[in-house]
């Protein structure tokens, strides 16, 4: 793990079916579950004229937490493999029904603290998420509460805040760069909203296992360095 970037997608590429199994039993039902919800809350919440309305508040936010919620499995997975376990694959799938309602709590907490720090110019929503958002890898990779990782992930910020940070606002301007490309081809065809939220779920479903594989691997190669220190 010495090349995170590398071994993401080595690893991805060489375990295709298995993780492609994960996006279709956990993230698409997700994402639609997303569309559905906000699709109804875009319908019944009134447009007050202003730039950001009540209704993409709920929108950031569910965002939010599917992000953090649905990386259970993925996570589990990428750490089953690198540790030669055998049913990797049955092991994370049973780690994200039983064992993930304590992460979706987490998750439902810190999009709320997320959200109210974008509120505040943006950096301090990013700042949130940095601090917390290795502490369910570190309670997967670990087996114990996310709540109890909370610390470990606050000294993972400490120590590697500007790898964190960069990766999550590289990543997520990637995504939003590409998402505008995509939508403008998209309308150049088509104006149906199917067609493009289509797009952008299977978008979502092929990025959004890399940057879990990648932050996962980064984050096992920032606590070894760390107990290499102590």
């Amino acid at each position: 793990m010495d090349k995170p970037i590398r071994y993401t997608f080595s690893f991805i590429g060489e375990r295709f079916e298995k993780i492609l199994l994960i996006i279709l039993c956990v993230q698409l039902p997700l994402l639609l579950l997303h569309s559905l919800i906000t699709n109804y809350i875009y319908a019944i919440t009134p447009n007050v004229g202003t730039i950001y309305s009540v209704s993409d508040i709920y929108y950031a936010l569910l965002t939010i937490l599917i992000f953090i919620y649905a990386q259970v499995p993925f996570v589990k997975y990428t750490f089953n493999e690198l540790e030669g376990r055998e049913d990797s694959l049955k092991n994370a799938f049973y780690t994200f029904v039983v064992k993930g309602f304590p992460i979706f709590v987490f998750a439902c907490l810190i999009s709320i603290l997320t959200i109210l720090g974008f509120a505040l110019f943006i950096v301090p929503g990013i700042i949130i998420l940095a601090v917390f958002i290795t502490a369910p890898i570190i309670a997967i990779v670990d087996n114990k509460s996310v709540f109890k990782s909370i610390k470990e992930s606050g000294l993972l910020f400490k120590k590697k805040f500007i790898k964190i940070i960069l990766l999550i606002s590289l990543w997520g301007i990637f995504e939003m760069i590409l998402g505008m490309i995509i939508n403008g081809l998209i309308l150049r065809i088509t104006s149906s909203y199917a067609a493009i939220a289509g797009v952008q779920m299977i978008t979502n479903m092929i990025f959004y296992p890399i940057f879990l594989v990648l932050l996962t691997t980064y984050t096992l190669k920032w606590r070894a360095g760390l107990r290499k220190l102590v």
